[in-house]
């Protein structure tokens, strides 16, 4: 577990930069079907390494095109290029479950401070809304708008979760526990974000919230996909120094989430991170968050729990995602809270 007290304090604007780089992970093997027993074990060794050491790692052998990728986020710009009242018509607070489509640039909040982002948020649609907390009809930009942009998100979502499901074989390999993997393959829970980041001016005060507070990521895996920026997303080290994850081209940036975190008694990491975008243009990136199924109970498993370390209590993924995602709206209008969103499961912040 975390030293307690590191992890009460913000992150958000200090530390400073680290000198070490992200490995870099191939999982093609785990993509083609006529990989070698060979490839696949060199694969989920390299996968073990950098979730044990990092927590975060770049993804290349994914199979989706470069243009493709560039494609995805050109259409991140427009969603963000159009006036206000468009976006705006979209707006969560508008939405069944107040929790899906759009929200303003200081509307997400971590750790009690307004984050400078704006963003548009997409769950899955079940059969039947309701009011119910993430049981609400998804809010779209119109095809008017935005011809096919509804199509080809939710057509991403599909080939994200295939690329999902090779990471999970691969885990299994490393780890074992077959039959608690193979449950994380099934009926897939997901979240993607089409998140727009205006650059902070050289006069802005970091101590009231930065571009993306540093946090950890609630689910199993995220797979980041931004646009060429550098100098923005920084991973913690060990030390408490800040990893630079600039860009690589065609490659992903992915990272543990604090489900794989708890599964594995914390081996696996799950890693804070933060985004301070100094640079001149308007950043745009795409997170998708690979889940389990909405119902699937999450306890650390048989023997990867530390000596003497007490165990997690069981809870579902739902229950978890509903408890932690509902902290973090805050209208512009609205007071900040006095306390910072904590994360229950992890205890953090």
């Amino acid at each position: 577990m975390p030293d307690i007290e590191m992890i009460k304090k913000d992150r958000s604007a200090q530390g400073s930069v680290s000198s070490e780089r992200l490995p870099i992970v191939d999982i093609s093997p785990y993509l083609d079907p006529t990989s070698t027993e060979e490839a696949r074990k060199v694969a989920s060794q390299t996968l073990d390494k950098a979730c044990r050491e990092f927590g975060f790692f770049y993804v290349t052998g994914h199979g989706l095109a470069p243009e493709y990728m560039k494609d995805l986020l050109k259409l991140g710009h427009k969603f963000f290029e159009q006036p206000q009242e468009k976006k705006d018509s979209i707006h969560i607070f508008k939405s069944m479950d107040r929790v899906r489509g759009y929200q303003k640039i200081g509307e997400n909040v971590t750790y009690a401070k307004r984050d400078q982002q704006e963003a548009l948020d997409i769950y899955p649609e079940p059969a039947n809304p309701s009011t119910a907390q993430l049981e609400g009809s998804q809010l779209w930009p119109s095809d008017d708008d935005l011809p096919e942009f509804k199509d080809t998100l939710l057509d991403y979502t599909e080939k994200m979760k295939k690329i999902g499901h090779a990471f999970m074989r691969a885990m299994c390999d490393a780890l074992g526990h077959k039959e608690m993997f193979d449950q994380l393959q099934d009926d897939n829970y997901w979240v993607l974000r089409v998140i727009g980041y205006p650059p902070l001016p050289e006069e802005y005060d970091l101590d009231k919230g930065i571009s993306c507070g540093a946090h950890t990521d609630y689910g199993c895996l995220t797979f980041l996909l931004a646009d060429d920026t550098p100098g923005a997303l920084q991973v913690e080290s060990k030390d408490g120094s800040w990893i630079p994850a600039d860009p690589i081209p065609g490659a992903y940036v992915v990272n543990i989430g604090d489900i794989i975190d708890t599964l594995t008694g914390h081996q696996y990491k799950s890693t804070y991170h933060r985004v301070i975008h100094r640079g001149s243009n308007y950043r745009v990136s795409m997170p998708f968050f690979f889940e389990p199924k909405r119902d699937q109970v999450i306890q650390t498993l048989p023997g990867m729990a530390a000596a003497g370390e007490k165990a997690v209590e069981p809870f579902t993924y739902f229950d978890h995602l509903k408890r932690m995602i509902y902290n973090h709206f805050v209208s512009n209008d609205e007071a900040l809270p006095e306390k910072p969103n904590a994360n229950a499961l992890t205890q953090r912040g």
